[in-house]
């Protein structure tokens, strides 16, 4: 009997040592059908400009994007600009689109005169906030482990060099983070997944939304940044700029289809601290009547 008491405790303090396993934080899956019509956003685009023309819907992380109404999804927020320089056209679409495979976050541009002869952007992103991430991660410290999303994207004969490229993005100590990491959303029926050491091995860059959308990864520092603490999760997209054409009407679209992030909660070190405190307690009670 005395031989099985050290096992034991082995085998108790490397049980209290194990990684949380992973769980969903946060999911937009379109597939749930949130909404029964296309529905537009709850803040739409702002237009201004005489060339330049601008659709611009300014950042926020604590008044929604997603629709107040007739949306049952997760709430996300954020803020996006598109730009056409000397074309007078702006975003025609901001809204939970319905299509037969499931709502999109989507967004879009239609001119039927088309965009010849004037240069095009777009920057913008989506935040999914703690405070709507699923039940039992809405508060407390939070880690993250895995990205994946899908979506359709869209750009009118872009440029050779202009990409339409979307990057992950995380919130921590109040300040947000944007991936060195780059996903091609050009690809209308596209698909990412990233965990595990790929996701380590991510560097990040600081970005502030709310000073100005173009994100400049020419001039932004990459270092690396541990995935806890995390306050919000997102992504990221922009095209600096392509010519438009005259054929074409719509220049750009991006609809998500899904975006979900994995994740596990981080015991408060005093309720570890606890946890430890009691289990040697208790083996040594235990080791001290055995001896006794």
């Amino acid at each position: 009997m005395k031989n099985s008491i050290i096992p034991m405790s082995v085998m108790l303090v490397a049980g209290l040592a194990l990684p949380l396993q992973a769980a969903v934080l946060v999911e937009y899956d379109g597939a749930n059908d949130y909404s029964s019509a296309d529905s537009n956003f709850s803040r739409t685009d702002v237009e201004s400009g005489t060339g330049p023309y601008y659709s611009t819907n300014a950042f926020s992380d604590s008044n929604p994007l997603s629709p107040s109404s007739d949306y049952t999804g997760p709430r996300f927020y954020g803020g996006y600009q598109y730009a056409s320089s000397t074309v007078e056209g702006y975003l025609s679409r901001q809204q939970i689109r319905q299509y037969a495979s499931g709502d999109q976050i989507y967004i879009q541009a239609y001119r039927g005169g088309g965009w010849a002869g004037s240069t095009l952007s777009i920057h913008g992103i989506y935040l999914f906030n703690q405070a709507d991430f699923n039940s039992g991660f809405e508060t407390g410290s939070v880690s993250v482990s895995g990205f994946s999303m899908t979506w359709s994207g869209y750009i009118s004969t872009p440029d050779a060099g202009a990409d339409f490229d979307g990057r992950l993005a995380v919130q921590k100590d109040g300040l947000y983070y944007l991936s060195q990491y780059v996903i091609d959303l050009a690809n209308n029926n596209g698909s990412m997944a990233i965990s595990g050491s790929a996701l380590e091995n991510v560097q990040w860059a600081v970005y502030d939304p709310s000073s100005d959308l173009n994100f400049d990864s020419s001039s932004a520092v990459f270092g690396n940044l541990s995935l806890d603490s995390i306050t919000a999760v997102g992504i990221y997209f922009e095209d600096d700029g392509w010519n438009g054409s005259g054929d074409q009407t719509t220049s750009f679209g991006l609809g998500v289809k899904s975006f979900t992030v994995e994740g596990s909660a981080i015991p408060e070190s005093s309720s570890t601290s606890i946890i430890f405190g009691l289990a040697i307690l208790l083996l040594t009670s235990r080791y001290s009547r055995k001896r006794d």
